[in-house]
């Protein structure tokens, strides 16, 4: 995907979402400290394809053509995309971007950082784009002006810590037979849950100066356009322009994607106990998972009547919510329920206990 800041002409197909980009970010305000704007940033449920994913670990040059994008259903994947800006990477302080995670709600205090794009010393592998000239403001890669302002990332496949290994990954016997065996090898942690609304925060992060210590880039907000200051004149007790639920995405949600066979539908969580992780506030729901495109549910008393039925038809999410609640509105007691899965001519059914 490319797009020529200076005020060149999009390449690919992508020229118009990129224009309607750029027009959303122009609309945003403007905050305190010049050459530190915001960051667009979206997310999308599936994988991103693009021509960064044939070359992960160098910046692209203008040998390689632009390539349509596209996003297709993956298994509890969601794909992360923002554009780098120039303003802030031409600043002496910039060392990066950082990828926050959000399970459940937009709470900083729980974000947890899934990955880094980083210009600081010992973090080389971490930065596969095209680096800024400060003098032209174009970016730059192997002394071409290239096109990589768009970045993408695919959660759970581009995050990690890298980790040297003594094997090459298909190659068997030994390991370190000889020089080059070992090998740099990005280890993801578990990706984002089937279900959860998920959210994600990109910061810049600061330049190492003395210490190697990775930290988000301070910025304060001198001009008190969100605080005040705690003490006048004192740039270390003002709010950071800088912050996680500045630059937001989402929710989005991680699915499998639609299931045929019936006989894998299951009900989470069972028994459901007052409240689940995913509850937002004042409300509770259950999910049934594992769910074809487009099914019936109906959700029976142990006695036969019926308290609720739900249409799912969703070519993307396995899963439909449950609220807990009958036709009318009205919460269902505790106890235990019959539901009913209708997919064209094949039923499937089961128990699930609801405890208050």
């Amino acid at each position: 995907m490319s797009y020529n800041a200076s005020g060149g002409a999009c390449r690919a197909a992508v020229c118009a979402f990129v224009l309607a980009l750029l027009g959303f970010a122009a609309a945003r305000p403007v905050h305190a400290a010049a050459n530190f704007p915001d960051i667009p940033v979206w997310s999308l449920a599936g994988q991103w394809h693009d021509n960064s994913q044939l070359f992960p670990n160098r910046c692209l040059g203008d040998a390689t053509p632009p390539v349509a994008d596209s996003l297709t259903v993956a298994p509890n994947k969601l794909v992360v995309r923002f554009l780098r800006d120039r303003r802030a990477e031409a600043r002496p302080d910039f060392g990066g971007y950082r990828i926050y995670r959000m399970t459940n709600a937009p709470d900083s205090s729980q974000a947890l950082l899934i990955r880094r794009f980083s210009l600081n010393a010992g973090s080389e592998l971490t930065w596969n784009f095209s680096r800024l000239d400060t003098a032209t403001m174009q970016y730059m890669c192997k002394g071409a002006t290239v096109h990589d302002s768009i970045v993408t990332f695919v959660d759970p496949d581009s995050n990690g810590q890298y980790v040297k290994i003594c094997r090459r990954p298909g190659v068997p016997g030994p390991p370190c037979q000889s020089v080059g065996d070992s090998i740099f090898y990005l280890v993801a942690p578990p990706g984002p849950h089937d279900g959860f609304l998920t959210w994600y925060s990109i910061t810049y992060e600061r330049r190492n100066t003395t210490d190697p210590d990775y930290e988000d880039l301070f910025l304060p907000d001198t001009l008190d356009n969100f605080a005040r200051c705690s003490t006048p004149g004192d740039r270390s007790t003002c709010p950071n322009l800088n912050h996680k639920l500045r630059n937001l995405a989402g929710p989005t949600e991680p699915t499998g994607g639609p299931t045929p066979d019936l006989e894998t539908v299951l009900v989470v969580p069972n028994p459901y106990r007052g409240s689940e992780v995913w509850d937002q506030p004042g409300q509770s729901e259950l999910h049934f998972i594992n769910l074809p495109s487009k099914a019936t549910i109906k959700i029976y008393t142990a006695s036969g009547d019926l308290v609720r039925q739900l249409e799912h038809n969703d070519q993307v999410r396995d899963f439909e919510r449950w609220d807990l609640k009958n036709g009318s509105g009205q919460s269902v007691a505790s106890g235990i329920y019959v539901y009913r899965v209708e997919a064209g001519s094949f039923q499937f059914q089961n128990r699930l206990v609801v405890i208050r």
